[in-house]
């Protein structure tokens, strides 16, 4: 071979060895950094202001925006509603589920249950028990906005309960006076 180099466009040796540049650096060192790419003569390097140019656009600073021409914001559960906010009338506030109102006739068949206890046995239970059906109808027909739920279930238990208690008292008391009568025309013999 000759003491030439070969030029940029000559092919390589097949034997000659060619390793990366991180694999010419010593164990344990790092690689060689990897420089931007350059500019050409007179232009700043990539990312680089030009001269005379400050690194970054100035800030603006704050930006006034104009008036809201929509209502001001309704206040979030637990919060103070804005200053100015009022809702739209027959609506709730933003935010909060519609107010429910309990059922009259709940509120009536559960006092007349209770008092099937101490007035009148059987015949307030009854009605009690009329005006716990018609109040759950009342509330399936309102959307959520009445509740009384509760109420119609406790009005059941108490008025159930009463009407059978006052049955076995009544059952009894019937078997009583049957034995009364058999045994007054058995010993009348």
């Amino acid at each position: 071979m000759s003491d030439q180099q070969p030029g940029p466009d000559a092919p390589r040796e097949p034997d000659a060895p060619s390793a990366p540049p991180a694999a010419a650096s010593e164990a344990g060192t790092p690689p060689p950094p990897v420089w931007p790419a350059h500019a050409a003569p007179g232009q700043p390097a990539p990312g680089q202001p030009a001269p005379g140019q400050p690194s970054a656009p100035p800030y603006p600073g704050p930006v006034a925006y104009p008036p809201s021409t929509y209502p001001p914001a309704a206040a979030t559960p637990g919060y103070p509603a804005a200053p100015g906010y009022a809702p739209a009338p027959g609506y709730p506030p933003y935010g909060y589920p519609p107010a429910q109102t309990t059922s009259t006739t709940a509120v009536i068949g559960l006092i007349l249950s209770i008092l099937s206890w101490l007035i009148c046995p059987v015949v307030p239970a009854i009605v009690a028990l009329v005006l716990a059906s018609k109040s759950n109808q009342e509330i399936a027909a309102s959307g959520g906005r009445v509740g009384g739920e509760g109420l119609n279930t406790a009005t059941k238990i108490v008025s159930w309960i009463n009407i059978g208690l006052y049955a076995a008292i009544a059952v009894i008391l019937g078997a009583i006076f049957l034995i009364a009568i058999v045994a007054g025309a058995a010993s009348g013999n």
